[in-house]
């Protein structure tokens, strides 16, 4: 099965948001967050979003796995590449969310809830400065490119994604606990954050 990494192209929209879908698809806080989520070509907002962000932001960059055999992509990345320290306006700004059409069949609170939790751990583990953020999936081509720059990466890690991450030189940093109860759901569903230091 040869596999082939290769930059996303806009064409590749769908199958993108289907593979992340599938990704989190067991995933229990993702499942609270996003219980009745639209099929992909129903999230038009979404769609649009990629658009905006693909080819528009220099360090934001979209890779996608072809299985050759299959003629099928497989996988999806996405990786921001920050080469210089960036200014506290910038890293500090909040996620412009549009709660539309693109958020039916979620939960806006429990989202909220973790993108502040997540955010405020990231300003203070990594903030500003030059460093690589690594998406779900294709690590190697981020950690040759961090060696490459001498430059740490940072990442939040799912449980699943922990030996993945561990083996490859990943530090766990602090945690991010959520505890399920008040959502619905049960126990608590732990992201991990992590950082790869630069190599020098």
């Amino acid at each position: 099965m040869p596999l082939v990494v290769k930059p996303a192209a806009e064409t590749d929209i769908l199958r993108i948001l289907q593979i992340r879908d599938a990704a989190f698809a067991q995933d229990p806080w993702h499942r609270i967050m996003k219980p009745n989520l639209l099929p992909p070509h129903s999230r038009v907002k979404s769609i649009e979003r990629f658009r905006k962000e693909y080819g528009h932001d220099p360090a934001v960059h979209f890779l996608v796995v072809e299985d050759k055999d299959r003629d099928e992509l497989v996988a999806v990345a996405q990786w921001n590449v920050y080469k210089t320290e960036r200014p506290e306006s910038d890293w500090k700004k909040e996620p412009e969310i549009e709660w539309d059409e693109v958020m039916l069949g979620t939960n806006e609170t429990a989202i909220n809830f973790f993108l502040d939790g997540i955010l405020r751990r990231r300003q203070k583990n990594i903030g500003g400065k030059a460093h690589l953020r690594a998406g779900r999936q294709l690590v190697k081509w981020g950690t040759d490119i961090a060696d490459e720059a001498g430059l740490p990466i940072y990442l939040e890690a799912t449980p699943s994604g922990l030996k993945l991450y561990r083996s490859m030189g990943f530090v766990d940093v602090e945690n991010c606990d959520i505890d399920m109860a008040p959502w619905g759901g049960q126990g608590i569903h732990r992201h991990v954050c992590m950082v790869r230091p630069a190599k020098v």
